[in-house]
């Protein structure tokens, strides 16, 4: 369906959100603007393209839904419970994050009309959170048409008062005072580690889109249409809100984009960029409910299909609005939920790389994806691969030890290599070796070495065997 402007155009549309705007907030807190700018642009470089090498070529090249290819990886079961933990639970946790951006929002804007002060922690933000979960929900269970017209209206505009904001920011100040403003909450002393941690805030950032950019990717034309326009367009639009995010908290001495709106530009420009930003996040919260919805339905199968669509969407938002009125706290520690999300998807991206183009030399075979029970190879150990299972944990624990997301305790090893790099390669080769000894070894997973000499003996072997062949 898409080619190269048609996916840059899609995946700009789903990057250009609000969420943006927070993490460029919480750069400023580690680093000043000079430095903070060269760490958005490095960590996002680097988490975007690794997360678009793990997810984006194959789902260019197949076409299959990104967790159901899983299969190959992780096993049928396998597959489910990676969904479970990278997309149910991070998808809740987003919005809950964007809700309560919305709530604050609209309390904001309350506040610049009734010339009243923003109460963050009022009754008023968790009515309005409650109410962009239950517009989102609308919106998603009325299908992708609804949110196709809501990304033409949004993400341009978007766009524009984005630039908006930028000429502001510089016309009240000289480029040399921006990039002199310091950080507004340096950590610690060291500012080189300061420096790291933005680097690995904003390389989360590029590897939180690990859950949903494959599902996009699989409606390009072919493995390059799907992997080039994400340094454009998630890249290039994330980097452009971050970028104003940053300026705007530096310039005006806080993080909350809900705060520093208001007085970027004066009442009439606050009334505006607050009521738009705030039903911009239902946009960027319809798309990732929608895209977890259409995965789950893939990944738990004939058990989901006497659910309507529509009552799986609502009970899907059961969780985001338990959430927001139980743990509030999730907005003002963005950065710690987004960084333990780097913990799980630099794993995930790392045995994602590892398995389709060094195990598999980029051949899959589809028979296999879809073949069920004992007839599939890829059912592993009762659905499990106990190899990429493994590898999953020793990446996530590797990133723990060297950088803790909640403490922000570090080794010493984390100020020169970051977390998130450590444990997509440690994922990756402990998936590599545990793969050659271990499963080659049952014939399990139909890789190369393994159709070659004849380990796997189910009853697809041979069919299996000439349809890799013909790939």
């Amino acid at each position: 369906m898409w080619g190269f402007w048609e996916f840059t155009y899609a995946n700009s549309a789903l990057a250009i959100a609000t969420w943006a705007f927070l993490i460029g907030g919480a750069t400023a807190l580690f680093v000043g603007v000079k430095a903070g700018i060269a760490a958005i642009v490095i960590g996002n470089i680097l988490g975007v393209l690794i997360m678009a090498l793990s997810t984006c070529v194959a789902s260019g090249k197949y076409g299959t839904e990104q967790f159901t290819f899983l299969r190959s990886m992780f096993g049928a079961n396998g597959s489910r419970l990676v969904y479970l933990l990278a997309v149910v639970f991070l998808t809740m946790g987003w919005l809950a994050v964007l809700g309560l951006m919305f709530g604050r929002s609209i309390d904001s804007l309350a506040g610049l009309v009734g010339e009243r002060a923003a109460e963050p922690q009022g009754m008023l933000v968790y009515l309005a959170a409650f109410f962009a979960i239950g517009l989102t929900a609308f919106i998603v269970a009325r299908g992708p048409t609804s949110i196709k017209v809501f990304n033409t209206i949004i993400a341009p505009t978007l766009v524009i008062i984005m630039g908006v904001m930028l000429y502001l920011i510089f016309s009240n100040s000289s480029v040399s005072e921006l990039m002199a403003l310091p950080a507004l909450d340096e950590p610690f002393e060291d500012k080189h580690l300061n420096f790291m941690i933005a680097v690995e805030v904003n390389m989360a950032a590029g590897f939180s889109w690990w859950p949903y950019i494959g599902n996009l990717a699989r409606l390009s034309k072919n493995e390059r249409t799907a992997f080039w326009p994400n340094i454009i367009g998630v890249f290039g639009a994330a980097v452009l809100g971050e970028v104003v995010g940053l300026l705007a908290a530096a310039k005006f001495g806080d993080s909350d984009p809900t705060v520093w709106m208001t007085r970027i530009g004066g009442f009439a420009f606050g009334i505006v960029a607050l009521g738009f930003i705030a039903f911009a996040n239902v946009t960027s919260m319809a798309n990732i409910l929608y895209t977890s919805i259409v995965g789950l339905r893939q990944v738990v199968g004939e058990r989901l299909r006497h659910i309507s669509w529509e009552l799986l969407v609502v009970l899907f938002c059961i969780a985001p609005v338990v959430i927001v009125f139980t743990v509030p706290g999730i907005y003002d520690g963005f950065f710690i939920f987004l960084v333990w999300t780097s913990a799980l998807n630099s794993a995930l991206a790392g045995i994602g790389i590892a398995d389709y183009f060094i195990l598999r030399r980029q051949r899959v075979s589809l028979r296999a994806v879809f073949a069920t029970g004992q007839r599939s190879p890829f059912r592993y150990w009762r659905g499990f691969n106990p190899a990429a299972l493994l590898a999953l944990v020793a990446g996530f624990v590797v990133y723990v030890l060297i950088f803790n997301p909640q403490t922000l305790d570090n080794t010493t090893l984390f100020a020169f290599v970051s977390a998130s790099l450590p444990s997509c390669a440690l994922a990756g080769l402990v998936h590599i070796v545990l793969t050659r000894v271990l499963v080659g070894r049952f014939g399990w997973g139909d890789y190369p070495q393994a159709a070659k000499d004849g380990a796997y003996q189910g009853s697809l072997a041979p069919e299996l065997g000439s349809v890799a062949a013909k790939d």
